[in-house]
């Protein structure tokens, strides 16, 4: 943050505003990957499930927020509420054909396009 304060306030926010955008990547990551290798899960064992994970991975505490991200899994269509309450996901393949093409893809192409033009 220190190196932020040299920057103008505009760079600050916006620096601030990305790691929020990251911050909720990973957490829709980190559900997503716990439900595809662990199964289904209700809210609350999800959200400690995915503690435990950044615990044993990183020996970090967290209070993850897990409502946010089933909230954008579910919207992406990737996880899925059953008739017993629990959280189901797709399968990696699956997740991968309906989420598409990503932006990193579409530039990736386009350079390597605009390469052998």
């Amino acid at each position: 943050m220190y190196d932020k304060q040299l920057d103008s306030g505009r760079g600050t926010l916006l620096h601030l505003c990305d790691d929020v955008i990251q911050q909720e990547v990973k957490e829709v990551i980190v559900s997503f990957f716990v439900l595809t290798e662990h199964g289904k899960f209700n809210r609350q064992g999800l959200d400690q499930r995915c503690e435990e994970l950044i615990k044993e991975k990183f020996n970090e505490n967290c209070n993850f927020d897990v409502d946010d991200a089933i909230q954008k899994l579910e919207k992406l269509g990737i996880v899925y509420k059953k008739q017993d309450g629990l959280y189901s996901s797709v399968d990696v393949k699956e997740a991968t054909e309906m989420l598409g093409t990503t932006t990193e893809e579409v530039v990736t192409n386009a350079v390597h396009q605009g390469l052998h033009s």
